[in-house]
């Protein structure tokens, strides 16, 4: 499996946890009804498939504050720059959307919110349309309202400036630190924050995602003369 796709696989081991999320949340998704949300109720979903698409995307939901209505969270980890990424996230919603028409069998009620967010680990800078109308030939504004509008958000690790008052136990920060390194020096004090943090967490799988993310994508990729592959639970042993 080539790099790349190993990387793409070590983020969707990531951010299957949940306290990656959490801290996603918290720390780096820069809407102001972010804080209106109850991560208590933070939970994984299934959101359906498609032949074309096996790369499926992590679909997380969770309520509002002190409500009933899910908010659904579409998070995509990609290795690579990709212009049409905004009509490829219409799709994943699209199909989310199916999968919760398919389920409800008839019962007719309103949809919820669907945030799609991009996990961008490449080596160059993400610049992608952030919205599939500027995908689309200059139209008349009759016509233009007419394509498709979807809007994602980006959090580009190696770019994005880890935004201020975010704590030092934030673990997505610590992703954004391991991503930035230059020497292989300057990862061991990440590795022995990591291991307090995941010693605190008290949290298996979270390790052990921890772990394979190090051992089989992050290291053997920024460090291929210093590191070869171990294997799962090696890196944080």
């Amino acid at each position: 499996m080539p790099m790349d796709g190993r990387h793409d696989t070590g983020y969707a081991l990531l951010f299957s946890q949940p306290r990656m999320v959490q801290d996603l949340l918290l720390g780096f998704l820069p809407e102001e009804w972010i804080g209106w949300l109850d991560l208590r109720t933070l939970e994984r979903r299934d959101g359906g498939s498609h032949p074309d698409r096996p790369e499926s995307p992590l679909i997380w939901r969770l309520r509002w504050q002190g409500g009933s209505d899910w908010v659904y969270l579409l998070l995509k980890p990609q290795a690579e720059p990709d212009p049409y990424t905004a009509l490829r996230l219409e799709l994943d919603r699209g199909l989310l959307y199916h999968a919760l028409l398919r389920r409800r069998r008839g019962i007719s009620a309103r949809l919820p919110a669907v945030l799609p967010v991009v996990l961008y680990n490449g080596a160059t800078r993400w610049t992608a349309p952030l919205d599939a109308r500027e995908l689309f030939l200059p139209l008349v504004p009759a016509l233009q309202r007419h394509v498709p509008s979807t809007r994602y958000l980006v959090l580009d690790v190696t770019a994005n400036p880890v935004p201020h008052g975010v704590g030092e136990d934030n673990l997505v920060a610590l992703l954004c630190d391991f991503e930035r390194s230059r020497t292989a020096e300057a990862v061991d004090p990440l590795l022995a924050r990591l291991a307090e943090l995941l010693v605190d967490a008290d949290d298996e799988p979270l390790r052990r995602a921890w772990s394979i993310f190090l051992g089989c994508s992050f290291l053997p990729r920024c460090f291929p003369d210093l590191f070869a592959a171990t294997m799962p639970g090696g890196v944080l042993a």
